[in-house]
């Protein structure tokens, strides 16, 4: 498990945008990997082919296969897609890259109407364990 949990209104900061590559790694890329889970899948304005996970699209599903199977897939597709994109370590950039696997996706009934999603990922440039949370439903988290 991580050794930090940071919440979800710090890594929903706009200043992340504006201030992009000047905060802490592991920070900005939890904000991407959430930015990525909760953006729409094809409604990036600049670029459509680079899918979003869209989770909220499995809002008020039942708790059973759909989510089991299909949105971990999307999360791991949209965050693979991810990591052809973003800088990979060369040329004194930093890496930003992240290792998941579908087995790494956890979901946890919160009761009617509502799911907690925990994202487990490796952040490739230090290879140290972190996470991001998201809700689903009424009560989101």
């Amino acid at each position: 498990m991580p050794d930090k949990i940071i919440d979800t209104e710090t890594l929903r900061d706009f200043d992340m945008f504006f201030y992009y590559g000047q905060n802490d790694l592991e920070l900005e890329t939890r904000h991407d990997i959430l930015v990525n889970l909760k953006q729409p899948k094809r409604s990036l304005f600049y670029d459509r082919c680079l899918d979003s996970a869209g989770i909220d699209d499995y809002e008020n599903k039942p708790d059973g296969l759909t989510i089991q199977a299909l949105l971990p897939y999307d999360i791991v597709n949209s965050i693979s897609t991810r990591n052809q994109y973003v800088s990979n370590g060369e040329n004194e950039a930093p890496d930003r890259r992240v290792a998941i696997s579908q087995s790494l996706i956890t979901f946890n009934s919160l009761g009617p109407g509502a799911v907690s999603v925990t994202v487990l990922f490796i952040l490739l440039a230090n290879l140290k364990q972190a996470d991001v949370m998201a809700g689903l439903g009424v009560g989101k988290v």
